[in-house]
């Protein structure tokens, strides 16, 4: 897998990654992670946002064991918080990420995509205390629910991946490799960016992001 740094914050890694299903043939996704990345602040490429309170939260790169993680530090009061890759601009896409809730705060957390704005996008996420993963658009600020699986067997301490796929119409989704949802929605078709999703009151560390365009169906 070949590396290169931009700037000296992040570091993006172009190569497939084994998630339980071929990748399109000759497609590298990026791949970002927050190794090597200065500690106390939110990297360069992304951009703090949140859909209620002033202040779009604190977002710091933090050591976690051996890891260095991007991770949402203060607790906020309503809405939603987002850490935005600004220079992603994509429709049909496939994204994923690697999380583990934090200590503190609410129990769920996710990532979002076509992000025009934090009143348009879509998001999916994982609900810890409810056991349940669910597929959300946001469409002027009102939240839709796609899909929602419930009964789900979740340990809070470990590791999880969330994977998405948007083509067309089609939302795929894959939680731990494991289908969790699929839903056709005529929303919105603009391109937008892709970014690290949580609720304003929740705490999180996220280890890599990763992305890459598809064809549409």
């Amino acid at each position: 897998m070949g590396r290169f740094r931009v700037g000296a914050s992040f570091v993006l890694a172009l190569g497939a990654l084994s998630v339980g299903w071929p990748l399109l043939a000759g497609s590298d996704p990026v791949v970002i992670t927050f190794e090597g990345a200065l500690p106390g602040r939110l990297p360069a490429p992304f951009r703090a946002m949140s859909s209620a309170d002033k202040d779009p939260g604190r977002w710091e790169v933090t050591r976690l064991g051996d890891l260095q993680v991007l991770t949402q530090v203060a607790l906020g009061r309503g809405g939603y918080r987002l850490a935005a890759v600004e220079a992603t601009h994509l429709q049909h896409l496939r994204v994923g990420v690697r999380l583990r809730l934090a200590d503190r705060g609410d129990r769920a957390a996710g990532l979002a995509w076509r992000v025009r704005n934090v009143e348009n996008y879509y998001a999916a996420r994982v609900d810890f205390k409810e056991r349940e993963f669910i597929l959300h658009k946001f469409v002027g600020g009102n939240r839709i629910r796609l899909s929602r699986l419930g009964g789900l067997r979740l340990d809070e301490r470990a590791w999880h991946e969330i994977v998405v796929e948007h083509s067309g119409d089609t939302i795929r989704a894959w939680l731990n490799g494991i289908p969790v949802a699929t839903e056709r929605d005529k929303g919105p078709r603009e391109p937008g960016m892709v970014a690290l999703w949580m609720p304003s009151d929740s705490s999180c560390h996220f280890a890599r992001l990763w992305y890459e365009p598809l064809r549409a169906d």
